[in-house]
């Protein structure tokens, strides 16, 4: 690998890893929001109602290595790409957890600055996600689990993750309204994920991926 190459292998890998710092900078503001998370991560914080001694960040992890797990399935192979998924998870889940502790002073009391706060979660997770596509590094999981059913079965990626989505959401609204009798994981802050994340993805994309491909060398 010439010294070109190197650069820009290591530029994409700085612009992934910083994407995965601002997502679990936008997760964890979501939990300090208390109005819900984004849809592919009400199954993490269910759990984490139901078994409170152990961490958001740690069902975090167990949910997209269940995610990997299944692309793997659905591949019927464990590739490398798969093994440098599973250490990007880790690592998100790592900084999932330092964040936390980072914004321990954040406590909104009214409901206006809970919904305040939980679209700032949405704005920042959702720029955190156009940095992790613009680096082309690498996909988180549930991408890489919804682009193997896409492909398997011949249909669309945005298709496949809004059932996907969905399905996720209405399995963590079962089992929090049976054994939680509430529906807590779920609230205000999944519906604007769902509904703005890719909107605010996008824009971002178009105001500074010049900047951005500017920094990787393109």
């Amino acid at each position: 690998m010439n010294q070109r190459n190197k650069n820009f292998f290591y530029h994409r890998m700085i612009i992934y890893i910083a994407g995965l710092l601002i997502m679990s900078t936008g997760s964890n503001l979501f939990l300090k929001a208390a109005l819900g998370v984004a849809p592919s991560c009400t199954i993490a914080l269910t759990l984490t109602y139901l078994f409170p001694f152990h961490s958001y960040a740690s069902f975090n992890f167990l949910i997209n290595t269940t995610f990997l797990i299944g692309e793997a399935l659905v591949l019927k192979q464990f590739k490398k790409s798969q093994l440098i998924q599973l250490a990007l998870t880790f690592l998100y889940s790592a900084f999932i957890e330092g964040t936390s502790r980072c914004l321990y002073f954040i406590q909104p009391n009214t409901i206006a600055e809970k919904l305040s706060l939980s679209f700032l979660a949405c704005v920042i997770l959702s720029i955190g996600v156009a940095f992790t596509i613009h680096s082309g590094f690498a996909v988180m999981p549930m991408e890489g689990l919804v682009k193997s059913i896409a492909d398997k079965i011949h249909h669309s990626f945005g298709t496949i993750r809004v059932c996907l989505e969905l399905s996720l959401t209405a399995c963590s609204a079962i089992v929090a309204f049976t054994f939680l009798h509430n529906l807590s994981p779920i609230g205000v802050g999944t519906i604007l994920t769902a509904f703005l994340s890719g909107n605010i993805t996008n824009l971002f994309s178009f105001v500074f991926g010049k900047k951005m491909n500017a920094f990787l060398g393109i």
